[in-house]
């Protein structure tokens, strides 16, 4: 009779396992919607959710479109719609967040689900090589709060330094102390030691908390770390090395997205249309490369909605550079490979990608002191347990409330980084548990770990009292890209992020894991027997256990992203080939486009990125409406004599300018006189006049300044609204396109 190798029935047996246990963890959950729905009326919060604008009841223009409705699109459209006289389109291709996402523990279950957009790395021989098909999952939200509805809530801003060096780099208005205002404007502080710090503000849209919950080893592991000699300190305050209970973004212990604390509030006010199901599908730029629209699907049927004022993507840095290189803004040659015109070369769209890369599998078991069968880490059996469901019912606590990947974490020195500047190298994410611990339910599925690595790892500690410490890179060296797969915008991009392809980074992240190590051999633990995994990834086991080769081997084996992608629009000063937006996030190359969310990030930030984001998006919205603010709004509004509303523009004193950009095509604001002809030649004239003028007493050094023109002719029926009508108005008249034309012959000026 054959016999059996055992080692190829292991994976065998363990998906079976896992595909049987999933059974019980569904029906767990269908009890916990009902529960939610029955019981938890605050997590429904029915009366204030974010109401779907069908397609008929959209307007045909808005001031405003803003594509994404995640952590920077629901912050921009939230506030840009505190100014009643404009209207804001805000479109998101997913749905509202689900009660389910309110639940701490529960956001594992969130990635790979609907409200995900399942990205995949394209496969690589470098990394990501116990991952299904070598390739590592990208979990980006599709959904109202985008990735904040389904990170792990971590709230971290990252270090002064990095905002200092976007600053260096010639990004004026970016420097630490420019910044720290939209943080504070940002936030609520809940964590009582930290409210009257002056790092922190409160009465903010975004709630700051402890999580509710926490395990007993999270407390071990907290008190070894200060045995190494770390602080426990406030990592968001004035120092940033050293232990911490994890902040986080969460309300009364629930998430606090950013579709909960911006759009909620904001959703019943009469400017503010959001549409969900929307799928963006490109930017309309016309010849004189001004966005002027959006092309979009909703219920399988494509629609066109034109802004008269501006168009802001916030996308994410997947997403963000593929609309803009499916809108004809790309490397061109890459663009025309693949049929697509382009209209802006910009080559630094869709590159300089960055990720904070993390090594997975580094776990630990330890005793647990317990004697009664009480947990000391996360169980998934306990937390789907009919007690648990009680306590987080009725008394609003227990485990369902924790934050089984991260209830603590830690900044740390690796002898790469001199620690006294305070500019840590390696973050630590403190998890109570490992992968053992559910069963492959969670940790397995949402990274796609291969069933033959979890075997190796995990089935012969299958629920033995466990926990993790995940080393993260804080600033990689290695950069990636992101490219069209074809021409589609159903397409998913191709997704390169170059892990380890710097020899250092490996070298930095190895270094880290060891320093985890030494944590775990502090008295702390040890009173715990605490020791590593004997285990090892398949493919490793040739290397001694924690051995530089080991480790190395682990980090390409066991890759994991942390959700950090950033920098593939990249901010940048004029001049910098590579940058894609300038300091005011506007694209370069194209007037009424700018892109607001972390793709805008020159360098990655040495922490979490969704605190980052919400800043930027605050920080964005503050300059679009100083653009916008300063001009004078009701010079522009029709008058009954030409003549007047054109020399108003003509007058240098007296123009007011919306904002301020380098082109050489100037933006184009049309008032609705369809009577009067004007000679064209008279118009190039009097532009050149009006423009040296500008240039010469304008102290923003504005090179093309924006200007308010009146089309010769325009038959009465196609009457062009002006920039910020009343919705009245707006839907009095009929709209066309903002080209330049007279009598069907375009004017060319050349400044």
């Amino acid at each position: 009779m054959a016999r059996h190798n055992p080692a190829s029935i292991k994976p065998l047996v363990s998906s079976t396992r896992i595909m049987f246990g999933l059974l019980p963890g569904l029906g767990a959950i269908i009890l916990l919607r009902l529960v939610i729905h029955l019981y938890r009326p605050d997590i429904e919060d029915a009366e204030n959710r974010v109401k779907d604008c069908e397609p008929e009841d959209l307007y045909e223009w808005y001031d405003f479109i803003v594509i994404g409705g995640g952590s920077a699109g629901s912050v921009v459209a939230s506030r840009l719609s505190e100014n009643p006289g404009w209207n804001i389109l805000l479109l998101e291709a997913g749905p509202d967040e689900n009660v389910l996402s309110d639940v701490p523990v529960m956001f594992p279950a969130l990635q790979t689900s609907n409200v995900d957009w399942q990205f995949l790395t394209e496969p690589s021989d470098k990394y990501c090589l116990s991952m299904d098909n070598t390739m590592c999952k990208w979990p980006r939200g599709k959904v109202l709060g985008g990735s904040s509805t389904l990170n792990a809530m971590l709230y971290i801003r990252g270090n002064k330094r990095d905002y200092d060096n976007w600053a260096d780099m010639g990004n004026e208005g970016w420097s630490y102390n420019d910044v720290l205002k939209y943080f504070l404007k940002a936030e609520d502080m809940k964590i009582p030691e930290y409210q009257n710090s002056p790092y922190h503000s409160t009465g903010g849209p975004i709630t700051v908390e402890y999580f509710r919950y926490q395990q007993p080893i999270t407390s071990k592991i907290l008190e070894a770390g200060v045995q190494l000699g770390y602080n426990i300190l406030d990592v968001n305050g004035e120092t940033q090395t050293g232990f911490t209970r994890s902040h986080a973004t969460i309300r009364d212990g629930l998430r606090c997205s950013t579709a909960k604390g911006y759009l909620r509030p904001a959703s019943k006010r009469p400017n503010l249309h959001v549409s969900m199901h929307s799928f963006v599908e490109k930017v309309l730029i016309d010849e004189l490369k001004v966005a002027y629209g959006i092309k979009f699907t909703k219920h399988k049927k494509s629609y066109v909605i034109r802004a008269s004022g501006e168009i802001i993507i916030s996308a994410g840095a997947i997403q963000s550079p593929q609309i803009l290189m499916l809108s004809g803004v790309g490397d061109s040659e890459q663009l025309e490979e693949l049929g697509i015109h382009p209209i802006i070369n910009s080559p630094g769209v869709g590159q300089n990608l960055q990720d904070h890369v993390a090594m997975g599998g580094h776990s630990f078991l330890f005793d647990n002191p317990y004697t009664n069968g009480t947990d000391y880490c996360f169980n998934l059996n306990t937390v789907v347990s009919l007690a648990s469901l009680i306590d987080f019912t009725i008394n609003k606590n227990g485990p369902l409330y924790s934050m089984m990947e991260a209830e603590a974490m830690a900044f740390v020195n690796t002898k790469y980084q001199d620690p006294t500047e305070d500019y840590p190298d390696i973050q630590f994410f403190i998890a109570p548990t490992a992968d053992n611990m559910d069963g492959g339910l969670f940790g397995k599925r949402a990274n796609g770990i291969s069933d033959e690595t979890y075997a190796e790892l995990y089935e012969d500690i299958l629920y033995d009292s466990s926990f993790s410490i995940v080393p993260l890179l804080l600033r990689p060296k290695s950069r990636g890209y992101i490219k069209l797969r074809d021409a589609s915008p159903f397409s998913a991009p191709l997704i390169y992020p170059n892990y380890f392809t710097e020899p250092e980074d490996v070298k930095i992240l190895t270094e880290g894991a060891r320093i985890a190590l030494k944590l775990v051999q502090q008295p702390a633990l040890q009173e715990l027997n605490a020791r590593p995994n004997p285990n090892r990834n398949p493919g490793c086991a040739e290397h001694p256990l924690m051995s530089d080769e080991h480790l190395e081997c682990q980090a390409r084996h066991h890759t994991l992203t942390i959700y950090h992608p950033v920098g593939t629009c990249a901010m940048g000063p004029r001049g910098d080939p590579n940058a894609v937006v300038d300091p005011r996030l506007r694209v370069y190359g194209v007037s009424n486009l700018r892109v607001v969310d972390g793709s805008i990030m020159p360098k990655i930030v040495s922490g979490n990125t969704n605190a980052p984001i919400i800043m930027i998006a605050e920080k964005a919205s503050d300059m679009i409406k100083d653009d916008y603010e300063q001009a004078d709004f009701d010079a522009m509004t029709p008058y009954n004599n030409y003549e007047r509303t054109f020399n108003h523009y003509l007058e240098p004193t007296n123009y007011i300018l919306p904002y301020s950009f380098d082109f050489t095509i100037p933006n184009i604001l049309y008032e609705p006189y369809p009577y009067y002809n004007y000679n064209p030649s008279e118009f190039t004239n009097d532009y050149s006049k009006f423009s040296k003028n500008i240039i010469k007493h304008d102290q923003r050094n504005v090179h093309i300044p924006d200007i308010a023109y009146v089309p010769p002719f325009i038959d009465q029926t196609q009457q062009i609204s002006p920039k910020f009508y009343s919705n009245s108005r707006r839907e009095q008249n009929k709209k066309c396109r903002h080209w330049l034309f007279y009598n069907g012959n375009k004017i060319e000026i050349d400044i």
